[in-house]
């Protein structure tokens, strides 16, 4: 939570359209992203980055390129896309209030250390391989966009409609606010697979829960051994989660799912995910939205942006290959 004693330099930004709310990264985030750093033993220092023309173009496109559903959802709740480097993390949200601690909306901070060279192929396999040690042995290649389309702005556009998911989830009422002590209550996405322990923290429902699930670590130092990603993959395919980072906390189940389904059943971009070993290709994963596992949540998707569906739901779709 940023608390901010200058609120209309932020909501300002509510009148101009998303693409051009697009900041390096304010002093007041930038410090308090430091504390947060420094409070989790995170070594990176984060800095303001420039926003040249390559890179405002390459926002413009994955912004643009959105679906105009998505863009409406998101336009009164997005006060801002910061630009920085060294942030640890590729992507971050967070909310903004004001003095009184009244809620402004939201902001994403962009990371162009982990963003500025790689496709978005690149990138999707770079994250997708965070958890695991990375020596010789099985790994994942991800494709989210064709061979011809492989750029920047692609990867872009992708971690911005999970950034997007976050900013949604803390306007609405399907899971609870992040920032404050969650009530018992009912929640209409996060009961699709999470309920609560005795001490209160969130934990997968057991017939949503799989091995490795919840010692995946994608950002802190625990990683597993490459023959980990089999099993980890193997019980992803058999769960009601979009991807493996969506399987670590509900917050990241609904962005993963909320970035996935745009991507791939609004946009009809690839998502494709394979099993290598030694860059050997071992296994295709069958894609999430294709398949009869993800029906809760195509349910929740559809209502929530408005998409009309089909009525099969597990409806035949080539899997692209991967160059």
């Amino acid at each position: 939570m940023i608390s901010t004693p200058h609120p209309l330099s932020w909501t300002d930004r509510l009148q101009r359209p998303l693409n051009e709310r697009i900041l390096p990264l304010p002093a007041e985030v930038r410090d308090f992203v430091h504390q947060v750093n420094l409070a989790t033993g995170v070594d990176a220092v984060p800095e303001a980055a420039a926003i040249d023309v390559r890179l405002r173009a390459d926002l413009d496109a994955a912004i643009n390129g959105m679906p105009a559903a998505v863009r409406a959802l998101v336009a009164p709740h997005l006060l801002g896309i910061c630009i920085g480097r060294g942030l640890g993390s590729s992507g971050i949200t967070d909310i903004v209030v004001d003095a009184a601690g009244n809620l402004l909306g939201c902001i994403v901070l962009l990371d162009l250390d982990l963003m500025a060279t790689r496709s978005a192929n690149a990138w999707a396999s770079w994250k997708d391989n965070l958890p695991f040690h990375g020596d010789n042995g099985f790994s994942v290649t991800t494709a989210i966009a064709e061979p011809d389309q492989d750029s920047r702005a692609g990867a872009l556009q992708f971690l911005l409609l999970h950034e997007f998911g976050h900013v949604l989830s803390a306007g609405g009422e399907f899971l609870p606010r992040w920032w404050e002590a969650a009530p018992q209550a009912l929640f209409a996405f996060l009961d699709l697979s999470w309920t609560r322990n005795p001490a209160g923290r969130f934990v997968a429902r057991p017939e949503c829960d799989f091995d490795l699930r919840g010692v995946v670590d994608f950002y802190g130092a625990n990683k597993l051994g490459s023959d980990a990603v089999v099993t980890a993959y193997a019980g992803l395919e058999l769960s009601d989660f979009a991807s493996l980072y969506g399987a670590t906390n509900p917050y990241d189940d609904f962005a993963e799912c909320f970035a996935t389904y745009v991507h791939s059943e609004m946009m009809g971009l690839p998502y494709v995910l394979r099993l290598d070993f030694d860059g050997q290709p071992q296994a295709w994963l069958e894609p999430f939205w294709n398949n009869q596992r993800s029906a809760a949540k195509r349910a929740f998707m559809a209502a929530f942006l408005g998409h009309a569906v089909a009525p099969d739901i597990a409806h035949d779709r080539d899997v692209p290959a991967l160059a």
